[in-house]
C-alpha cells in the first residue's frame, strides 16, 4: 500500500535533521511512497538544496529571541498542517513535534512519529520543557544510533529503534568535479596548503574551540597548513562561543591560516570534502554525525571521538581517532592524517566503508511503524495533560 507522509523539519538549512530528513523523504518517494518535505522557511529562499521529492514550506518572520522563534514556528507549522490530509505526519525536531502535538490535541490526527537525532541542555525552561513534549507525545519513535536509543530507554523510558543514516554516493564521491579547484574564488582557501576540514560552524557542541587550539599547535611547526571551518546555519545562539574562537585566532598570530566560510552553497560540500587532507571532527554530542561518513565516500580521512556513537559504526582502521577532552590525541590525530599515504589508505577504505550506510535501507526501517500510525483510528479530542505528562 502506498503511503501519504509528511516529513517535518525545523528549517530549511543543512544541520543533520533536515539532510536526515530530506533524504528520508527522497528514499520513501523512490520506494513508491508520496513523501513531501515540510519546513518553516524564514528567509524565503526555499531548502538549502531541491530535493527529489514534493515540498511545502512554510512562511515565517525572522525573528532574534530564540524563544520566541521558536513558539511563532510551532504555531505556524500547526495552523499550516491543521487541515492537510497525510497517512504519517513524522517530525525530526522539538519544534515540528510540538505542532503535531497540538494536532493530536484538537483531534486533527490520532499520533505522529519523532526521530531523536540527539538531545540539547536548555536552562531556558520553555525550550526544555518543548523538547521534552514533543518526545513524549510521539506515538512512535526513532533514533539514529543505539546510544541514544540506550538514553530514550534509560531516561525518558521511550523504545526508540534505530534507523540509522545514508549517504548519496551520486553527490559525495571522490570523483573530482569542476567546482573542486574553485574553493578559493569562492570562499579564499588556499589549495596549496593541507586542508584541515570542519563542519558544522563554531559552536560548543562541536568542540570547535578545541579544534582552533589544536591546528594553532600543528601550525606553529608547519606552514603548509590552513583550517576552514564550514557551515554553521543554527537557530540557537553560539555568539559567545564564536567570540571566544575569535579572541583566540586574534591573539595566535596565524588567523591568515584560517577560513570561517559560514553556511556555503550545497554543492560545494562535496567539493570541501575531496580538496581536504582530513575532516577533523572531535564533537562532544551527536546523535549519528552524518558528515564523517559523507568524508569517507569522498574518501577522505576523518578523525572522529573514540566513543559512541563513532564506536557503533566504524571500525578501528576506518577512522582516525581522538579524545575530545584530550587535546594531545586530537594534535597527534592531524598529525597522522599528513602523514604520506594516509590520503591514498582512505581513498581505497572510505568509499567502501561508506557503501554500508544507504538510504533506502534507513527508508525501509520506517515503515513498519508508518503502517501502524496509518492504521491509528481517528482521535477525538484528548486532554492536553495526557500529552504534556
Amino acid at each position: 500500500m502506498t503511503l501519504s507522509i509528511g516529513i517535518l523539519t525545523h528549517s530549511t538549512n543543512p544541520r543533520g535533521g533536515v539532510v536526515h530528513g530530506m533524504a528520508l523523504a527522497e528514499a520513501l518517494c523512490d520506494a513508491g511512497h508520496e513523501a513531501t518535505l515540510i519546513a518553516p522557511d524564514a528567509g524565503g529562499e526555499g531548502f538549502f538544496r531541491t530535493p527529489r521529492c514534493a515540498v511545502r514550506c512554510i512562511p515565517v518572520p525572522e525573528m532574534r529571541d530564540l524563544s520566541a522563534r521558536v513558539e511563532c514556528h510551532v504555531a505556524a507549522m500547526r495552523e499550516a498542517l491543521r487541515d492537510a490530509r497525510y497517512d504519517v505526519l513524522h517530525a525530526q525536531d522539538p519544534i515540528s513535534a510540538n505542532a503535531l502535538a497540538d494536532l493530536v490535541v484538537e483531534g486533527r490526527i490520532s499520533g505522529f512519529a519523532r526521530t531523536v537525532h540527539h538531545l540539547d541542555r536548555f536552562a531556558d525552561p520553555g525550550l526544555a520543557f518543548r523538547q521534552a513534549r514533543g518526545l513524549r507525545a510521539a506515538a512512535e519513535l526513532f533514533t539514529v544510533s543505539a546510544l541514544w536509543e540506550r538514553t530514550l530507554l534509560a531516561e525518558w523510558g521511550r523504545v526508540a529503534p534505530v534507523v540509522g543514516n545514508g549517504v548519496d554516493p551520486l553527490r559525495f564521491s571522490p570523483e573530482e568535479k569542476e567546482q573542486d579547484r574553485a574553493l578559493w574564488g569562492r570562499h579564499g582557501v588556499p589549495l596549496d596548503r593541507h586542508l584541515i576540514l570542519s563542519v558544522g560552524g563554531i559552536e560548543r557542541r562541536k568542540n570547535t574551540l578545541a579544534l582552533l587550539e589544536a591546528f594553532l599547535r600543528l601550525r606553529a611547526v608547519r606552514a603548509d597548513v590552513h583550517l576552514a571551518v564550514v557551515g554553521g546555519a543554527s537557530l540557537l545562539d553560539h555568539s559567545d562561543y564564536r567570540a571566544a574562537f575569535a579572541a583566540l585566532l586574534s591573539a595566535s598570530g596565524y588567523a591568515d591560516s584560517v577560513t570561517v566560510t559560514g553556511p556555503v552553497a550545497d554543492a560545494d560540500m562535496g567539493a570541501f570534502y575531496r580538496q581536504a587532507a582530513v575532516l577533523a571532527y572531535p564533537s562532544h554530542c551527536e546523535g549519528f554525525g552524518l558528515c564523517p561518513v559523507e568524508a569517507l565516500a569522498c574518501g577522505t580521512p576523518i578523525i572522529v571521538p573514540d566513543a559512541a556513537p563513532f564506536t557503533e559504526h566504524l571500525r578501528g582502521d576506518e577512522a582516525l581517532w581522538c579524545v575530545p577532552e584530550q587535546p594531545d590525541t586530537l594534535v597527534g590525530a592531524l598529525h597522522d592524517a599528513l602523514r604520506l599515504g594516509c590520503r591514498a589508505r582512505f581513498g581505497a577504505v572510505g568509499p567502501a566503508v561508506a557503501r554500508r550506510f544507504r538510504w533506502h535501507d534507513v527508508a525501509a526501517r520506517h515503515i513498519p511503524a508508518y503502517r501502524r500510525l496509518a492504521a491509528l483510528p481517528r482521535a477525538g479530542v484528548l486532554q492536553e495533560s495526557s500529552i504534556n505528562a
